[in-house]
């Protein structure tokens, strides 16, 4: 089964008013596509932080396939 890196982003100003970037949770999920990735990460998240919307704590969910190890790693 595929395994997904998640991380749950949200924008937040500084002193400034410059925006930047903040995770605010991340997560290793197993899961079968995508869709069911991020279905798998909004539950944990949610159970994490104890809210029913992870929207509350997040602006943006991104999702990516683990970087493949390079040719030849004995690893």
């Amino acid at each position: 089964m595929p395994s997904f890196d998640v991380r749950f982003i949200k924008t937040v100003c500084d002193d400034t008013g410059h925006e930047h970037r903040a995770c605010q949770a991340a997560f290793k999920v197993s899961a079968t596509s995508l869709t069911a990735a991020a279905q798998q990460a909004e539950a944990d998240f949610c159970r994490q932080k104890g809210v029913r919307d992870w929207t509350i704590f997040a602006d943006a969910m991104e999702l990516r396939t683990p970087a493949a190890p390079p040719p030849g790693w004995g690893g």
